[in-house]
């Protein structure tokens, strides 16, 4: 038996939402191409293929979990979406994404990656009582988020299974903290002034944006009035990457990257300590044992 799409990512965790993006090395190359600066440099972020490869991992885990409480569950075929992997958290640029994808709107659409996984049979209680657990337990994080989750269900123990114990709080206290990381950037006066001037010289293009999310949710109401017309789509995907290289020239024009850089490393300065300094080399050490490659890096970033 298959499981609801997205079953497994809203099962293991009932806490709020850490989303904040893919991260990458403050660093890099700040000649010809600006560098793409990410939170926690690099260390949450994991390249396409072995977020593949893990995920197959999990799904396997879950399954043979499941199998020993005599359920049949079939392990989800995975796909990862590179730009999920490639897109700046912050919502930043780089001169060839700009120029070939724009901010990906469009071309997700027109490339077909959405979830289009048919309808699945409603699985028996029995079988949602293995996958989710029934006893739930409650952990303070050292954000202050408040973790509830059920570790006696095969979601959760097949997690821990791929990675090894602790991962599912690992995982969490880290995207908390890279939550937290992000949140203190974009308060910062060096981000703030750089973003204001970002929305001026965009103003002087004929935009009327405020933040760097702005062009997106705009492209995104402009897809629901095309009615999936093939026709109106290439149209709007031209006028995506019109507007994307207007904005990729604005935030170089006002230093953007760069400022966006020196606001996270005061963060991370205040953020990071021995403890968090210690999970995060825990949390790269188990994703490279779940990879079965003690010394291969799993982050996408600049070595």
């Amino acid at each position: 038996m298959r499981r609801a799409p997205a079953r497994i990512a809203k099962i293991v965790v009932t806490a709020a939402a850490f989303t904040a993006g893919c991260s990458f090395s403050g660093g890099g190359d700040r000649g010809q191409v600006p560098f793409d600066p990410r939170p926690l440099s690099a260390a949450l972020v994991t390249s396409v293929a072995d977020t593949a490869r893990l995920r197959e991992q999990e799904e396997s885990a879950v399954a043979g979990c499941m199998a020993r409480r005599g359920f049949r569950y079939e392990p989800e075929r995975t796909t990862v979406s590179e730009r999920a992997v490639t897109t700046n958290p912050y919502g930043l640029l780089r001169k060839e994404q700009a120029r070939q994808d724009g901010y990906g709107v469009v071309g997700e659409i027109l490339s077909g990656t959405g979830n289009h996984a048919p309808p699945v049979a409603h699985p028996s209680a029995g079988w949602t009582k293995a996958l989710e657990g029934t006893h739930v337990e409650k952990v303070t994080l050292s954000t202050g988020v408040v973790l509830a989750y059920r570790p006696d269900g095969c979601a959760y123990q097949g997690r821990e299974a791929a990675y090894g114990p602790g991962w599912n709080r690992l995982e969490n206290e880290l995207e908390g903290l890279q939550a937290a990381v992000m949140d203190q950037v974009e308060k910062d006066g060096r981000y703030v002034s750089a973003l204001a001037a970002w929305s001026s010289c965009m103003r002087k293009s004929g935009y009327l944006y405020d933040g760097l999310q702005a062009p997106r949710k705009e492209l995104a109401r402009d897809v629901e009035s095309t009615d999936g017309s093939d026709r109106a789509l290439r149209s709007l995907g031209r006028k995506e990457l019109r507007i994307a290289s207007d904005d990729y020239v604005c935030e170089r024009r006002v230093r953007l990257h760069d400022a966006v850089y020196e606001a996270q490393r005061y963060a991370e300065k205040s953020a990071l300590n021995d403890s968090t300094r210690a999970d995060l080399r825990r949390y790269q050490m188990l994703k490279r044992k779940a990879l079965g490659s003690p010394n291969r890096s799993t982050s996408t970033g600049p070595e």
